[in-house]
């Protein structure tokens, strides 16, 4: 029996169980002896064989040796083994199941952004009934993509201001008209120097409180078709006499090379092989040229920057002075230039924007702000004809393709720069473009006519890139404060019309602000290195800490001057935004100490012009980088306002001392640039003056007294010999100095008047 159940045991085992389906019967093994009565009931289990796992398809390696592979990336083996597997990377759909799986992920995706998008209009309709959107935190705020107009248009592109933001009317010449300027341009802070000032001395205003004049002498017209000195009767000019003030071909040469060196570096909207070849088509018979708006244009900045403007005898007239061979004018040029330019608006080219966007910072740098927004417009309208603010077709060539690119993100930038520098609305919207940013690899630098390269990925071409993510990121930040400031103003209820006037509002814009400013430093962290300039005693690009530059004489130029642009540029964004907290009030509600986010940016705005000055100075003093650059000149001007105004609503603030180290450093830089620009002369004299009667303030008791019962404003006397109408009669005087200097240029002949000068156009030198 024991023999019987083992010879049963191993039978058993090594008979395979039925299948499923199967009778018990079907044993297909007939040697077997069926278990007796007294066997045991149980038998083993059935040994049931694991699915092998499936895969859509195997990697190569996997393939090619016929082992198993899996779904990973990379797979198992080739993790192992150390080596390349074809798997890795981004899942491809290979399989229908897997299509479906994929378009139900991407169902429920578009679902879920539907529900936040809904869910965030629902949040901005129970505060407001007109779209006011927000900066996101800095937390949340992406970086600037290549394609900007999905990400920055849900907040950079708002809709219409809840509350009418307060500006100021100006009129900047003998016209009685007044001009609009925005809170963010330097001349709405003059204002409210000069308000300030009144309220303070107790002057009487003959003007309204948001209307001041700043010129009380005549002026010559701003009209490029008019001489100075004509009279209103007098014919415009006619072009075709203007052969006797146009240059010689070795002249044209000599600004020509100019222009490659300098303009064209920051302003790369033209392909310098094509531009070439239409240069040497002009030149039919030898010493005559063929009239070019893009080439007229083109020496007309090279003019202005490469001849000093020089100081005239008092009582000199231009008209009889003598003429020498480097006594040009670059306004023939720029004038020959606009008549040419009218046959071609029907019509518009390339080149004819090329020239209408060089035409706008030829004007620019004349201090003809005015005339150059209106130009902006007419730019922007040509660029919408010729369809730039969409991307591209394929069927052009690259490099072309590229150029387009360019152009548009210039124009925007001269736009957007220009509107931020007067406060007035803008004239694009990033809604309305699809161009991507252009590229800047070195294969694209090479045909578009340079083969240099900066080193690592950087080219000549990057600064156009890094420039328009910084507009970009400052326009982002700056149309979204001043929502804040609209929607402030708006739950005030009429409480207060400014927002000077109203501490928690200052206080919620500046928090506001200081997180917005995030945008900025993302941006600044994102600028290659070799774009960055570096500092001496281990410090910061970027920074406000004022350490020196350590310049390398070796780099080349235009990437030495691409550095100190786009760093330039930082600080000058940093001012304009951060002004709005120099305040001068004197309202009850707001007390020393009692706004304390307002004083921080009130300090962080002196502390970024002092910056920008002490770079300025080091460059002019070791360099000549900026020899000649007009924009050099209005950065350090409207750095050198702020730190004057600062020192003013701050006598004892956190920055002051710095802000009067800053301005003396200034005044410095004033002398240097004098070299070029003789206006430079006359700044200096001004901004010593203002801080002189600064100091005056600063170093008396304030003589401003307090507020009686009801608000009622009381002048205490300090007892000293100067009555206080005698130190309004001064602080009146400066500002009436600072309203009389020369803000033309010489080489200009219809923007400079003959004997006097005049200071209105330079407040807007920002």
């Amino acid at each position: 029996m024991f023999t019987t159940f083992v010879t049963t045991s191993t039978a058993a085992s090594t008979t395979p169980g039925p299948r499923s389906g199967e009778s018990s019967t079907s044993n297909t093994n007939p040697s077997a002896t069926p278990p007796t009565a007294s066997a045991p009931t149980t038998t083993s289990a059935p040994v049931v064989r694991q699915k092998r796992s499936q895969v859509a398809r195997a990697c190569d390696w996997c393939r090619v040796h016929r082992i198993k592979c899996d779904n990973e990336q990379p797979c198992f083996n080739c993790r192992t083994r150390g080596g390349h597997c074809s798997n890795k990377g981004a899942t491809e759909i290979r399989t229908l199941p897997h299509a479906f799986r994929e378009i139900e992920r991407l169902r429920q995706r578009v679902q879920d952004l539907e529900k936040e998008v809904e869910k965030r209009d629902q949040v901005i309709a129970s505060h407001n009934d007109d779209p006011v959107v927000v900066a996101p935190p800095a937390s949340q705020a992406p970086p600037i993509p290549a394609r900007p107009s999905a990400e920055l248009n849900a907040w950079g592109e708002p809709g219409r201001v809840s509350r009418h933001i307060e500006g100021i009317f100006m009129s900047t010449s003998q016209l009685p008209q007044k001009q609009w300027f925005g809170p963010s341009s330097l001349f709405y802070f003059i204002g409210r120097i000069h308000a300030y000032l009144a309220v303070a001395l107790q002057q009487t205003q003959t003007e309204q409180t948001n209307q001041i004049h700043v010129t009380n002498k005549p002026l010559t017209s701003a009209s490029p078709e008019r001489d100075v000195g004509a009279s209103e009767d007098a014919p415009v000019l006619d072009p075709r006499t203007y052969d006797k003030r146009f240059l010689s071909p070795t002249q044209e040469e000599f600004f020509l090379d100019l222009f490659w060196q300098s303009y064209h570096c920051s302003l790369q909207i033209v392909d310098e092989v094509s531009f070439k070849e239409h240069y040497r088509s002009l030149w039919t018979d030898g010493n005559t040229r063929k009239p070019s708006a893009l080439v007229d244009i083109i020496l007309a900045l090279s003019m202005q920057q490469g001849i000093p403007a020089r100081a005239r005898p008092p009582g000199s007239d231009r008209s009889t002075a003598p003429r020498d061979e480097t006594d040009i004018d670059a306004s023939w040029h720029y004038k020959r230039c606009q008549a040419l330019l009218v046959s071609e608006l029907e019509c518009p080219t390339l080149s004819t924007l090329q020239s209408q966007i060089f035409s706008i910072v030829y004007l620019c740098c004349c201090s003809c702000q005015n005339m150059a927004h209106s130009n902006l417009a007419l730019a922007i309208r040509t660029a919408h004809i010729l369809g730039l603010h969409l991307e591209p077709n394929y069927d052009l060539p690259r490099p072309e393709r590229e150029l387009r690119k360019r152009i548009w993100w210039t124009l925007y930038y001269v736009e957007s720069k220009t509107c931020m520098k007067l406060g007035r609305p803008w004239s694009t919207t990033l809604s309305e473009a699809t161009c991507t940013l252009p590229a800047d690899d070195h294969q694209l630098a090479i045909q578009s006519g340079c083969s240099v390269a900066g080193g690592g990925n950087v080219t000549w071409l990057t600064y156009t890139v890094q420039n328009t993510k910084l507009v970009l990121a400052a326009r982002a930040v700056y149309t979204a404060f001043y929502q804040k400031i609209g929607l402030v103003l708006a739950e005030s209820a009429g409480a207060s019309v400014s927002l000077s006037e109203n501490p928690a509002g200052l206080e919620t814009c500046a928090a506001f602000l200081r997180e917005s400013m995030q945008c900025l430093d993302v941006w600044q962290r994102g600028v290659p290195e070799v774009l960055k300039n570096r500092r001496k005693d281990s410090g910061v690009p970027f920074s406000t800490d004022c350490t020196p530059l350590t310049i390398e004489i070796f780099a080349p130029a235009w990437m030495q001057r691409h550095r100190l642009w786009l760093e330039l540029l930082y600080h000058n964004y940093c001012i304009n935004l951060f002004r709005t907290f120099i305040c001068f009030n004197f309202s009850p509600s707001v007390s020393a100490g009692s706004t304390p986010l307002s004083d921080e940016c009130a300090a962080c705005c002196v502390k970024h012009a002092v910056a920008l000055t002490h770079i300025i100075h080091q460059v002019l003093s070791e360099t000549d980088l900026l020899n000649g650059w007009h924009e050099a000149f209005q950065w350090q001007w409207n750095a050198a306002l702020t730190m004057v105004g600062y020192v003013l609503a701050f006598p004892a603030g956190a920055a002051t001392a710095v802000a009067r180290e800053g301005i003396d450093i200034a005044v410095l830089a004033f002398n240097i640039l004098s070299r070029n620009f003789a206006v430079s002369t006359s700044a200096a004299s001004v901004t010593r003056d203002l801080t002189n009667k600064a100091d005056l303030i600063r170093s008396r008791p304030r003589p401003f007294g307090g507020y009686a019962a009801g608000g009622q404003h009381v002048v205490a006397g300090d007892g000293s010999d100067m009555a206080a109408a005698d130190l309004q009669a001064m602080l009146t005087g400066s500002m009436d100095l600072a309203s009389l200097v020369d803000g033309s240029f010489d080489n200009l002949e219809y923007l400079s008047p003959p004997n006097n000068v005049n200071m209105a156009d330079l407040w807007m030198s920002t």
